[in-house]
């Protein structure tokens, strides 16, 4: 792997990273503003599509690290 792939690699993890985040985030301000469902369904929704995407890198880095 040469370097503008692994460029291109962490960039692309970071945005797919910093979406359920600001999800996160802006369930929280929502929840607390308006203590309305729509906060925490986007709340919940950002954890569980962390999750997922934590557990997708995750996947990746095992099957790069065991290719021949």
């Amino acid at each position: 792997m040469n370097g503008a792939e692994l460029a291109g690699r962490l960039i692309g993890f970071a945005i797919v990273l910093a979406v359920p985040i600001v999800m996160i985030v802006v369930g929280q301000r929502r929840k607390r503003e308006s203590a309305g469902e729509r906060g925490g369904v986007l709340f919940v929704s950002g954890i569980v599509l962390l999750v997922l995407v934590v557990l997708g890198i995750l996947s990746s880095a095992a099957q790069m690290s065991t290719a021949p």
